[in-house]
């Protein structure tokens, strides 16, 4: 499928991320302009905390831009393979930085310009990737096992929450578990959408899959949201975002060849090119951009003295 073809998708992972972009900024001023997250005991704090922030006229309006840019992934997603639209998600950092620049006045290091540059090369690739015709099929017993594997991630990410202190090391481990969840919950959001499109081939019942696949959803997106505010507030944006993407695409993209059987490598007109490989190139592409534009200086930190 030539990138004409794919234009549709490109632009609608673009308006992605602009809104996703714009609202990891607006987010974290409404995290500050709150006072901060404050969890002492996870089951007791999560709630009035929530509601703190939801009251909170700068994040509700992040929140509400974020819920939009996921609805734009969403169907994305219906339309699209995992391991094409989920990389696509790292224009968010591309607009990140954009808006870094001129709400912020920031300067790009040339480092960072080259950063830029080779991001916009991974989402060229991608845009040029042909579509593949999917079956339809899913690894029902990978996509159940990720019940356990999600159990254990929750589990851990309470217990780690009252080990690791404001700071430090929290900006790396938060962001790990924000990963993983949102990984994870490409899975079910997937799944989801091929059970309620009546496109599923399963021997388990159709009910039961969608049952499954939104509960999970629900769950692994929501702690995933946690664990992202949490890290917003610990960390620097600059750190949190790259590892957070990075983990969720790297997961999603594996996932997608092993739970949906997406050709991660495949032969155009019945034979291995250098087309063959632009998946591969592009996610690669991606994650090393990603690291690049890991910056020690966050544009929002004078923002966490804001009452």
């Amino acid at each position: 499928m030539s990138f004409e073809s794919n234009a549709v998708v490109l632009l609608i992972m673009l308006l992605y991320g602009v809104i996703s972009g714009g609202s990891a900024i607006i987010m974290k001023i409404g995290i500050f302009q709150s006072g901060g997250i404050k969890i002492n005991d996870f089951f007791r704090d999560v709630l009035p905390a929530a509601w703190n922030l939801l009251s909170t006229p700068m994040w509700f309006i992040g929140g509400i831009a974020a819920l939009t840019g996921f609805i734009i992934y969403t169907v994305a997603l219906n339309i699209y393979d995992v391991s094409i639209i989920k990389p696509l998600v790292n224009t968010n950092l591309l607009f990140t930085f954009i808006f870094a620049a001129v709400v912020f006045k920031e300067r790009l290091s040339i480092i960072e310009w080259v950063g830029v540059g080779i991001l916009i090369v991974g989402i060229f690739l991608f845009a040029l990737t042909p579509k593949i015709e999917s079956n339809n099929e899913m690894n029902e017993p990978l996509l159940l096992l990720f019940l356990p594997v999600t159990l254990g991630l929750m589990v851990a990410m309470i217990v780690i929450l009252f080990i690791v202190k404001k700071g430090g090391s929290s900006e790396l481990i938060l962001p790990i578990f924000a990963g993983a969840f949102f990984g994870i919950g490409t899975f079910f959001t997937k799944s989801l959408l091929i059970g309620l499109n009546g496109e599923i081939q399963t021997t388990l019942p159709r009910n039961g899959i969608i049952l499954y696949s939104f509960c999970m959803l629900i769950i692994t997106y929501g702690f995933a949201t946690i664990a992202q505010q949490l890290a917003f507030e610990r960390g620097r944006l600059s750190i949190v975002s790259p590892i957070t993407n990075a983990l969720s695409v790297t997961i999603a993209f594996i996932g997608a060849y092993f739970i949906f059987y997406e050709d991660l490598i495949y032969e155009v007109t019945g034979a291995l090119t250098l087309q063959s490989f632009y998946k591969i190139f592009g996610l690669f592409g991606i994650l090393t951009a990603l690291f690049i534009l890991r910056r020690e200086i966050d544009p929002l930190k004078n923002l966490s003295n804001t009452p």
